[in-house]
């Protein structure tokens, strides 16, 4: 064709015109959003934007949302216009909804239902109509505000005293901070671990050491920075603990902390901006949180524990797998008749020691295993069920935190190893004739100055599942 030609001037013409086209639809196709980034809330529902600014989208056209995982594109949705079918990837199977009757005015935007921590990165919004193809891309990125922080006294010193704050359901890793009275961060060195729960979820576990001259007002600061939200506990020591602690005084901190611990939680509520992300993430968990206090004198129990040191027997017979056994035990002031309670006691590495479930009313002449009471306990390193008298093999778990699970309406207690949440065994209960009827939440009297701890904690759905 010659250059001259009138048909090489109307090609050129042409081509010109659909480039021209092409330029104006594609970089004014979509309407920008205030921020390429969003924040979804774990557990919540987010709408990652995408808008179409046309006159009119036509019948015949497709939209598909695509997560950049690594190396590798996952179609999260995909809406055809053609077939009127909308198609979800396994992963996000009922989690993704278009706005159907919005597709007409623009609005190719999607809806992601219950977010998870896997849900973070990037998403492009794909649209094609009219032989046209165009895309835009979304950072999502997710955030949770977890439990209140709580400060736990775990041992006295010589030097000071070792104070642990602990929290749960944070993500993504949040800043730990450890304050004064005035609102200083403090001097002392400090260890602190995260551990990722299965829910995908982050647990706190931070310790210091208080020193006698240190300033005796602690504050526990957990800090979400994305969502810009804390949570904070403070307890106050006085200088007469120091420099020697008796045991009275010991149970008289662990009581002040608990009640440090609901009053936080409770302005903590008040105070978050985010109270309905509390609200949902609390109203998906079946288990109630054990605020579980003990009584200061101990109880004497005949218990039949194969093994058990420390004990006290009026037999003449040598001790055997059956022989009944006075132990000293501390039995927690509340009581359970019905639902479902979990608590978790701090053992740390004791190598004897006894916990459980007694039931309200024991038998006069002697308590009975699998009718009276359920304990776990150890004994010189080694692990014993109270029900069947057979010791557990060990497995590859660290026994520090125990868990226990009284389920009163299955009729069954359940003992866990808490760091990774593992069963450890299960128990059936026999539930008395009336319906009223307590069990309680005991564990062994040690010598010394460290008694284990017991501590709320509330416990995700996937522990039922084990």
């Amino acid at each position: 064709m010659l250059m001259g030609s009138p048909f090489w001037w109307l090609t050129v013409i042409e081509i010109l015109t659909f480039q021209c086209r092409s330029c104006l639809l594609t970089g004014q196709f979509f309407s920008s959003p205030p921020s390429s980034s969003i924040i979804g809330i774990i557990g919540e529902g987010v709408v990652l934007p995408c808008h179409v600014v046309a006159d009119s989208v036509p019948e015949i056209f497709s939209v598909q949302w695509i997560f950049h995982e690594q190396s590798q594109e996952i179609t999260v949705s995909r809406y055809d216009g053609k077939t009127k079918k909308e198609k979800q990837n396994e992963r996000y199977q009922g989690r993704t909804e278009f706005f159907h009757s919005e597709f007409r005015a623009g609005n190719m935007s999607l809806h992601l239902k219950s977010v998870r921590s896997s849900d973070k990165g990037s998403y492009t919004c794909v649209v094609s109509f009219n032989d046209t193809y165009h895309d835009m891309l979304i950072e999502l990125q997710v955030a949770a505000t977890g439990s209140a922080s709580s400060i736990f006294l775990r041992s006295h010193e010589k030097q000071g005293i070792d104070l642990t704050c602990h929290a749960s359901g944070w993500f993504p890793k949040p800043e730990v901070i450890w304050l004064d009275g005035q609102g200083r961060i403090r001097k002392e060195p400090s260890t602190t671990k995260m551990t990722m729960m299965p829910t995908g979820l982050y647990r706190v576990v931070t310790s210091m050491n208080l020193k006698p001259s240190s300033d005796m007002e602690v504050s526990c600061r957990i800090v979400n920075n994305l969502l810009n939200t804390t949570s904070e506990s403070r307890v106050l020591i006085s200088d007469i603990f120091f420099p020697y602690i008796s045991k009275w005084l010991i149970t008289f901190l662990v009581i002040l902390c608990l009640s440090m611990v609901l009053i936080s939680t409770v302005s903590f509520k008040l105070r978050s901006s985010h109270k309905k992300t509390t609200s949902t993430v609390k109203a998906k968990m079946e288990i109630e949180e054990v605020p579980i206090t003990v009584k200061s004198d101990c109880r004497v129990l005949e218990l039949q524990l194969p093994g058990v040191p420390g004990v006290e027997s009026n037999a003449s017979e040598p001790a055997g797998s059956n022989t009944p056994c006075t132990v000293a035990v501390l039995v927690g002031k509340e009581g359970f008749a019905s639902g479902k309670h979990y608590w978790e006691v701090e053992v740390g590495q004791e190598q004897d020691w006894v916990l459980g479930v007694v039931r309200e009313k024991g038998r006069q002449e002697g308590m009975r295993p699998g009718e009276d009471y359920w304990a776990l306990h150890r004994s010189q390193g080694e692990i014993f069920c109270s029900t069947g008298d057979h010791k557990i093999e060990k497995q590859q778990m660290s026994y520090s935190v125990i868990g226990v699970l009284l389920d009163l309406d299955r009729e069954r207690v359940k003992f866990y190893e808490a760091e990774q949440i593992r069963i450890i065994v299960r128990m059936p209960l026999r539930l008395g004739m009336e319906p009223a009827e307590k069990f309680y939440p005991f564990l062994s009297k040690t010598e010394g100055t460290r008694t284990p701890l017991i501590h709320p904690v509330s416990i995700p759905v996937p522990l039922e599942t084990l």
